[in-house]
């Protein structure tokens, strides 16, 4: 037989010897491996870190060494804090076996059918392993799907017809990690945000990939900042309805279309020149949703990336108390996104926004300036804002509009309310200065709460709130001023709650009040001043009853904001036209007290402590505190009215209780010493009067008078003081 036929039988006789046992070697793998995939044996070798990941099958088959196919798949990881679930109706995937012996788990090809992917972040942390290159290497070159049904990143999910390719290489056990060059793309998907749907008939294409990289060199989200991406996207926008009439705005899609378009390219953390996207949005805005506009965001990149932002109205004519409106043009300086802070990107914004809008509530404005609710905005409105930013701040001339709100301060335990408008405007300086000025063309002032007595009613009511133009300063250091002119007060009586149930009491009348203080961001008074006017006011005065007019002018500067201490030096009270009783006077008598220093401690409980001036046009009313005239020496009657009567005192006052201590009177014919204590409805006190070499002392303990003719001097001077006395030094409480 000639050689060259001899060579290829032995080799076929060598191949019928081998065949029954490589017959048998693959009759013993498909037993083994397929016994493998479909029993627990499986589940021990995969899912040996169950907290770490998770990998469960349906049926599996192998046919050859290194290719398997398997149903109803279903992988979960935790790495970190995210968790990331995939699911597929049927997986074919191919090993190879060489790189086993290097320590490297390579799947050339894996071919998956009906996937849905799902990555959400949680609380639950798992502490990545520390950086090390010991572990075993996985490397899947291409996983690919012609049908992904479903994405889903947090609240973010798109539904449709998806396609891809994806690729990558980890190293186990802290070592780096490298997405190979992938691609994704959805043909007619939807889009939805926690249930609301924003995007349908999209289309996408992407291409994503990152380079080798240790986890510890951009952990977490900063991995985006090596990531390659493009992003082709086209899609018809769902309009959104977002109905304010709701103490939380409720936000659903409305069946109006609108349409999306981009076309962008991230590198390294950094928007491409060139990428550009615009979308517009059908927008049903306001309470109830009556408003109808399209919202118009457009967002290109050259050198620094520009945000556009408008919304036109397209409802006319528009409904009084609502507003829709947006105009925007943002410059982001550079291009880089930072993903780990996203509130970066505010830092390098200039532009100007200009807009309105109707809010339900619209009480975060005066919360951006006081530290306690003393000041309100209660209710919704409209609000109008042109902002200029620079540089993440608002800049100077920046202001914001609100025609009408329903407004509430409250201080010095009166409520004071009504419909105000507010103007808002950040002026120029170092730092720039937020003014916001509000206006009530009508108040209503009110003891204590909504329900309390009216104390006035007045117009044009005036409060202006100034501070650091900087939002994080801004709370720190306020400063307002409010101020009121011409105050109607129908009656008098609604004051008698701040005298308590003492013997001053008032019994009638009306009056006018004007005011003016300045308080601080936790609306305490600082300095202030009030005007009160009144004809024929009536009050009565340890039993005495008297009818005049009245005219108070209050000063208030505060000393200690923490120790709540003011000083009302220069406060003056002042009666004319008096008529006392039933008596009628031919001369109505006219008096006027002078605080020449007065201290205010505000805390409890609360007191008031002051030196006076008085100037009276006689003696008479203040002997008639201390008898009757039938009761006086006949000396003593005539000088009832001997003529204007200059005097000091000193006096206390708290709720209910005055006390009047070192009171010193004197004319030209008359002398005269007192001291007074009026508690609820019990008055006593010491009076000596004197008269050229006469003088006499009246000793008053509620009804009952002891008179004191001998020796009324030596008597008066022995008697207890009813205050003690002043300090040498010391003074009134200072202005801030």
């Amino acid at each position: 037989m000639p050689r060259s036929l001899a060579r290829p039988q032995r080799w076929l006789h060598h191949a019928r010897k081998l065949l029954p046992y490589l017959l048998g070697l693959y009759l013993l793998y498909l037993l083994a491996g397929n016994v493998f995939l479909n029993t627990p044996l499986f589940d021990q070798v995969t899912n040996r870190k169950p907290h770490k990941f998770v990998m469960t099958t349906g049926p599996a088959i192998t046919l050859l060494p290194g290719h398997v196919i398997a149903w109803n798949v279903q992988m979960r990881g935790h790495v970190n804090r995210t968790v990331y679930v995939l699911r597929a109706d049927r997986a074919s995937a191919r090993l190879a076996l060489l790189p086993l012996f290097q320590r490297e788990v390579r799947v050339p090809s894996l071919h998956a059918t009906g996937v849905a992917a799902e990555i959400a972040r949680v609380d639950e942390a798992i502490p990545s392993p520390p950086r090390g290159d010991r572990g075993w290497t996985l490397r899947f070159d291409a996983i690919h799907s012609d049908s992904i049904r479903s994405v889903r990143t947090g609240k973010l999910l798109i539904v449709g017809q998806g396609s891809g390719t994806v690729g990558f290489v980890k190293q186990l056990r802290g070592g780096p990690s490298e997405l190979l060059d992938s691609e994704v793309s959805f043909a007619d998907a939807d889009v939805s945000l926690d249930g609301t749907q924003l995007l349908g008939d999209m289309q996408l294409q992407s291409q994503f990939s990152y380079p080798r990289h240790y986890r510890d060199q951009a952990p977490g989200l900063e991995k985006l900042g090596l990531l390659h991406a493009v992003l082709e996207v086209q899609a018809r926008s769902q309009g959104l309805r977002l109905d304010t009439d709701t103490q939380r705005p409720a936000v659903a899609s409305a069946a109006v279309p609108g349409q999306l378009q981009a076309s962008l390219t991230l590198d390294q953390g950094a928007l491409q020149p060139g990428s550009h996207a615009v979308w517009r949005v059908p927008l049903q805005v306001g309470a109830g949703a009556p408003d109808r506009g399209t919202l118009a965001i457009q967002l290109d990149a050259a050198r620094d990336i520009r945000l556009q932002a408008r919304l036109l109205q397209a409802r006319l004519p528009q409904r009084d108390g609502t507003g829709a409106a947006l105009d925007a043009d943002l410059i982001i300086a550079g291009r880089h996104i930072p993903f780990d802070d996203p509130s970066e990107v505010l830092g390098r914004t200039s532009g100007t926004v200009k807009g309105e809008w109707t809010f339900t509530s619209l009480n975060w404005i005066p919360a951006l300036f006081v530290q306690k609710p003393w000041f309100q905005l209660q209710g919704g409105g409209v609000l109008r804002a042109d902002l200029r930013l620079q540089n993440g701040e608002l800049a100077a001339g920046s202001s914001v509009d609100i025609p009408a709100a329903r407004a509430v301060a409250e201080v010095a335990g009166v409520h004071m309310q009504g419909t105000a408008s507010a103007h808002g405007q950040l002026q120029a300086g170092t730092p720039t200065r937020a003014v916001l000025a509000v206006k009530l063309p009508t108040f209503n002032a009110r003891a204590g709460n909504p329900k309390g007595a009216t104390l006035f009613d007045g117009r044009d009511l005036a409060l202006t709130l100034t501070g650091d133009g900087r939002l994080r300063e801004l709370r720190k250091g306020v400063r307002a001023q409010l101020r009121f002119d011409d105050a109607t007060i129908p009656d008098l009586t609604a004051y008698n709650r701040y005298l308590g149930n003492g013997q001053v009491r008032l019994l009638g009348g009306a009056g006018r009040v004007s005011g003016d203080a300045q308080l601080d961001t936790q609306g305490r008074v600082g300095n202030g001043s009030v005007r009160l006017r009144s004809q024929r006011a009536r009050l009565q005065v340890a039993g005495l009853d008297l009818q005049g007019d009245a005219r108070v002018d209050g000063r208030l500067r505060r000393g200690d904001f923490s120790q709540r201490r003011f000083d009302l030096g220069g406060s003056v009270i002042e009666l004319r036209n008096v008529q006392v009783g039933d008596q009628q006077r031919p001369q109505p008598w006219w008096g006027r007290v002078t605080i020449a220093r007065g201290d205010i401690d505000a805390q409890s409980p609360f007191q008031v402590d002051a030196r006076a001036d008085l100037a009276m046009r006689d003696a008479g009313p203040l002997l008639a505190l201390f008898a009757e005239r039938s009761d006086y020496p006949r000396w003593a009657l005539s000088l009832l009215d001997s003529g204007q009567v200059d005097a000091h005192t000193r006096l206390r006052w708290r709720a209910g209780h005055l006390v009047l201590d070192g009171l010193q009177a004197e004319n030209e014919r008359l002398s005269l010493r007192a001291r007074l204590d009026l508690l609820d409805q019990r008055k006593r006190g010491d009076l000596y009067l004197r008269w050229g070499l006469l003088g006499a002392g009246i000793e008053l303990d509620g009804q009952r008078r002891q008179w004191h003719l001998a020796g009324a001097r030596e008597w008066f001077d022995g008697r207890p003081a009813l205050l003690p006395a002043p300090a040498q030094s010391g003074t009134g409480g200072t202005a801030d």
